[in-house]
C-alpha cells in the first residue's frame, strides 16, 4: 500500500514532508498529527502523519502520511514504501503512482534559517494552496519517478540506512552532499579498529556501540565508542562531547535530551551512535570526534542490535 510523499500542514501552512514534520513536532512548532491535507490544489482529502510523535528506532516506525478518500483528479505523488493499514486513494489517483528510480537524497548541512519559526497567519490564505515544484522526472528507461528526499540530520539518514542493509541496496542508493553523490554504503563506517592514518579526511557518518555518561560539574554528556581506533601502535576508543550549551540551543532538543537521559542514568549505559564527523587524535592517548551540530548526531536504543549485526 502506498503512503504519501508530501503533505500540506495547516499549522505550518506548508507543504512538507514526513522527515520535517517529524521535526517540527519534536521542536514543538506542530502539534496536531492529523492536521494536514492533500498537498495536490485538487484535492481536499484529510491526512494523518502516523507515528509523528514516537521515537523513531526503525523503517516499522518512521512517520508517513496517509491520506483519505482522494478526489478522482488528485494529482499528488504517492509512494511505494509498505505500510500498514493505508486506504487506496481513487482509481485517478493511484494511476499517478510512481517508482523511486534510487534518485539521490540530500543531506543539506544547514537547515534554512527560521526553518522551525511559526508562520504568520494573516500572510497566509489558507484557502489556496500552491502545489510544491514537483521533483519527478523521467528514468533513462522513460519510467517517472519522484525525487529523492531532502533531509537536514542524520536521523533520516539512519532510517534510510537500515532499511536498505536490510534489503542488500546499500551500494545502490545515493546521498547527495555539497553537490556530488556518494553511496549509502560509502558514507556509513563502523568504528572498528581501523588505522587513523588510513580514513578518508572528509566527514563520515561513524558508528557503533557507545558508552553515554552525564558529568554534572561540567554540564556535558561524553560519548565513547566501544570499538577502538588504531594510532601510532596503539588502539585507542574514540569519544566527544555534547554541552548543555548546544543542547539548549538545539530546536529539537527535546528527541534528544529523552535519549540521552535514559541512557546515561541506565546501569548499562550503552546505545547505537551515528555521528557526522571525522576524528582526530589528541596528543598520544585520546583520539576524539567534534560534533558541529546536533543534527550530524543519532542515538538509538539497543533494540536495533538484530538490524545492525549484519556484516557491513
Amino acid at each position: 500500500m502506498a503512503s504519501l510523499e508530501e503533505a500540506y500542514s495547516n499549522e505550518y501552512q506548508d507543504i512538507i514532508d514526513p522527515e520535517l514534520a517529524y521535526d517540527l513536532y519534536w521542536a514543538g512548532v506542530i502539534r496536531d498529527k492529523s492536521a494536514f491535507e492533500c498537498p495536490s490544489d485538487k484535492c481536499n482529502a484529510k491526512v494523518t502523519c502516523i507515528n509523528l510523535d514516537q521515537e523513531k528506532q526503525d523503517m516499522y516506525q518512521s512517520p508517513h502520511f496517509r491520506g483519505y478518500n482522494h478526489s478522482s483528479d488528485c494529482d499528488a505523488t504517492f509512494g511505494q514504501d509498505k505500510v500498514p493499514s493505508v486506504e487506496f486513494p481513487t482509481a485517478a489517483a493511484k494511476s499517478k503512482f510512481v517508482k523511486n528510480d534510487y534518485v539521490s537524497d540530500v543531506f543539506h548541512l544547514k537547515r534554512p534559517k527560521n526553518q522551525f519559526a511559526k508562520k504568520d497567519l494573516k500572510e497566509v490564505d489558507l484557502t489556496k494552496k500552491k502545489k510544491k515544484s514537483s521533483r519527478r522526472g523521467k528514468s533513462v528507461t522513460g519510467e517517472e519517478f519522484y525525487g529523492g528526499s531532502e533531509y537536514y540530520s542524520v536521523r533520516s539518514l539512519v532510517s534510510k540506512f537500515i532499511r536498505y542493509k536490510k534489503d542488500d541496496s546499500l551500494s545502490e542508493h545515493k546521498i547527495n552532499i555539497s553537490g556530488k553523490d556518494f553511496s549509502y554504503k560509502s558514507q556509513f563506517k563502523g568504528v572498528y579498529q581501523q588505522p587513523i592514518t588510513a580514513l578518508p579526511e572528509e566527514n563520515l557518518i561513524y558508528w557503533g556501540v557507545a558508552f553515554i555518561d552525564y558529568f554534572e560539574k561540567k554540564k556535558y554528556y561524553k560519548v565513547t565508542f566501544g570499538e577502538t581506533f588504531e594510532y601510532g601502535g596503539v588502539y585507542i576508543r574514540p569519544s566527544f562531547f555534547i554541552s548543555e550549551k548546544m543542547i539548549t540551543e538545539y530546536p529539537v532538543r527535546n528527541l534528544v535530551v529523552k535519549r540521552l537521559e535514559k541512557i546515561s542514568k541506565d546501569n548499562d549505559k550503552r546505545a547505537f551512535v551515528f555521528i557526522y564527523s571525522k576524528p582526530h587524535p589528541s596528543g598520544d592517548s585520546y583520539i576524539n570526534f567534534e560534533l558541529e551540530s546536533l543534527d550530524y548526531l543519532e542515538i538509538r536504543y539497543l533494540d536495533l542490535f538484530d538490524d545492525l549485526k549484519k556484516k557491513i
